[in-house]
Formats: structure tokens, sequence, C-alpha cells
């Protein structure tokens, strides 16, 4: 098995027991048994079961970045720009409800390097936001409430409440719409 195999194995054994069992309650030796590796085998690629589940939401956070080169490059109107990066996002981020789920509702509030990394994406979404917005009088203001309402459909419509991804995709075109006032 090539090392890259294997550290795919790691990964998707530490997605499936985080998502099972929840972050505080696997242990690296229940991911090393799931994904039918040695124990050593683990700390070659990771330090600590922290660091493989920073690994995995640094890995989400760079196909969002991605998705914001793709977008920034498309001439689209702005409404339609935002409307369908933010419908990639929550499709993307719907792959991985459980990493979400433990990010936002657990470790956000108790780890600083959570915290962190957390700010940093947030950060990402604006400077995308502003500059997609940059015609608009009062874009930042825009900006906030559309970060803050797509936050808030995420958390609490699909991670909480577990509303199908595609009702939440038509809550934000519809919001998106209000919000740009262009409902018609």
């Amino acid at each position: 098995m090539s090392q890259s195999d294997t550290k795919k194995r790691l990964i998707n054994s530490a997605i499936k027991l985080f998502s099972k069992n929840g972050y505080f309650n696997t242990k690296v030796s229940d991911i090393v048994k799931d994904a039918g590796v040695a124990q050593g085998t683990f700390y070659l690629y990771f330090k600590s079961k922290e660091e493989i589940f920073i690994y995995i939401v640094e890995e989400i956070i760079g196909k969002i970045k991605k998705q914001i080169e793709n977008f920034s490059s498309k001439d689209l109107p702005p409404e339609q720009k935002l409307e369908d990066f933010a419908k990639s996002v929550f499709y993307l981020l719907s792959e991985y409800r459980e990493v979400a789920e433990i990010y936002f509702f657990h470790l956000l509030c108790t780890d600083d390097k959570f915290q962190k990394i957390h700010f940093e994406a947030e950060q990402m979404f604006k400077r995308f936001y502003l500059e997609v917005l940059k015609d608009y009088q009062n874009k930042e203001l825009l900006t906030d409430i559309l970060l803050g309402f797509g936050k808030r459909l995420f958390e609490i419509n699909f991670l909480r409440d577990q509303k199908p991804i595609d009702e939440v995709v038509k809550e934000f075109e519809e919001g998106l719409k209000l919000i740009l006032g262009k409902e018609k």
C-alpha cells in the first residue's frame, strides 16, 4: 500500500469515527484500528488526533479557496456570482456534514487553534464578497448580512434542524435576492 493510500485511509477513518463518535470520544487507537494500520503508522503522518482533524478542516477550506478562485474569474452579474458560489459551498460543506457539525458546535468554542482557522476562513469569504459587491453602496454591511445569513442557514437549518441541502440553498437564493433588492 502506498503512503498516499495509507494517509487517505487514516483520514477517511478519522472522518467516519469523528462523525459517529464525536471528536472527544474518538481516540487515535480507534482511527488506526478502523484504518487497518499499526498505531505507529498514524504518527508517521500526524502528531495527534487534533492534527488530523485540523488537516481535514484545512482540506475543506482549500476546496473553498478553489471555489473562490473559480468564481472570482467568472464574468457574471454580482448576484448570480454570489448565488452560484454560495450554492457550490453549501453543497461542498454538506458532503462533510459531520465534520462541520463538530467544527461549528463542539470545537470552535473550546480551542484557540480552531478559532484562528475559523476567523481566517471568515476573512477569506469576506474578501470575496466585498470584491463581488464592490459596485454596491454599503458593500461592507451587505457582506456582513449575507455572510451571517448564510452561516445561520448552514448551522441552524442544515446542521441542527437537518433540512435538506436543496431547501437550504433555495432559502439562501431567496434571501440573497431580498437582501440585494432583486426580488421579483
